[in-house]
């Protein structure tokens, strides 16, 4: 990931470039199925939610630059779900392939970890092969594959489900 790469907690001034990531996403990849901006308003309540839950929400900072984020979510709000988060990462187009999103995917795991997280869940888009590879090389195992869930820039895709067994040992 390069020496002047850091996994940090991301504050509210990191907001923006969070913000500024996804949406590069929502305009030209099947990545997220938002076809929308999400707005500084929105992006401010998703972080107060996370962080007001005590879940992490992470920043990969390259010399000041937020090179991509991580977080988790709840997977559901019914009680016996609640040791099951589910897994969101996008790294800033500059940074990819340069290993900040096995650095990001990493660090989450490990707050997962110490939160007693039980089972981490990935959506991620049948087309994104990096994405794939990366989750599978941390231990993500598929647990489903759900065709035809979106239609997006003149295409429907499937959604691979991927489930990083906590109780397993291994990172």
């Amino acid at each position: 990931m390069g020496h002047h790469s850091s996994i940090r907690p991301a504050t509210t001034a990191d907001l923006p470039a969070i913000n500024a990531i996804y949406n590069f996403y929502v305009d030209t990849s099947p990545a997220t199925f938002d076809l929308t901006h999400t707005t500084p308003g929105w992006r401010a309540e998703w972080y107060a939610e996370r962080t007001g839950r005590g879940l992490p929400v992470l920043v990969a900072d390259t010399t000041g630059e937020v090179a991509g984020w991580v977080c988790l979510s709840p997977w559901s709000p019914k009680a016996a779900y609640a040791r099951t988060v589910d897994e969101s990462i996008y790294i800033a187009d500059a940074f990819r392939g340069r290993g900040v999103g096995r650095a990001l995917s990493s660090a989450v795991l490990a707050e997962a970890r110490r939160l007693d997280f039980h089972v981490v869940m990935a959506g991620v888009t049948a087309c994104q092969e990096p994405s794939l590879a990366l989750h599978r090389s941390l231990g993500f195992v598929e647990a489903g594959r759900y065709a035809h869930m979106g239609c997006k820039l003149g295409a429907w895709h499937d959604v691979v489900w991927l489930q990083r067994h906590l109780w397993q040992s291994g990172d």
